[in-house]
């Protein structure tokens, strides 16, 4: 079971440099003020993004986007709908709807890959959020 193991070292080391790479792109516009909340979760979002538990890289980049827009003012900029898509899929995680979970003990065999997905949506967003980047529309999976 790939999600109770430590990852093999290659596919650590394909994730950190995915992560480290969307991180220069993101911050290649330079810095704007940045939460001290939100770059400190930053950390934690790129190890457990690296360790492919991405249920959890999902809430962190949710918990990065809280932090960093309520610092910011709540911008009203091209990342309203994406922080929106983001809002839905953390809510459906932490608010358990018994008829319909948003992630269930299947889906940890079924439905990695779109997990990984919207992992990878979550990472690009919330590096966005905390880099001040206006918003790359379409940029999934």
């Amino acid at each position: 079971m790939e999600q109770l193991e430590h990852p093999r070292e290659e596919d650590w080391e394909e994730r950190r440099l995915w992560f480290e790479g969307e991180q220069q792109r993101a911050a290649s516009g330079g810095l704007s003020k940045v939460s001290e909340q939100a770059a400190a979760l930053l950390i934690e979002l790129q190890c457990v993004y690296c360790a492919g538990a991405w249920a959890a890289s999902v809430l962190l980049a949710a918990a990065i986007v809280d932090a960093q827009s309520l610092y910011a003012g709540f911008p009203s900029d091209s990342l309203s709908e994406e922080r929106n898509w983001l809002r839905g899929l953390r809510n459906g995680l932490l608010h358990e709807y018994r008829s319909a979970p948003a992630l269930t003990i299947e889906d940890h065999w079924t439905k990695r890959d779109a997990w990984r997905r919207d992992a990878k949506r979550a990472v690009r967003l919330a590096l966005a959020n905390v880099y001040g980047v206006s918003g790359r529309k379409g940029e999934r999976g």
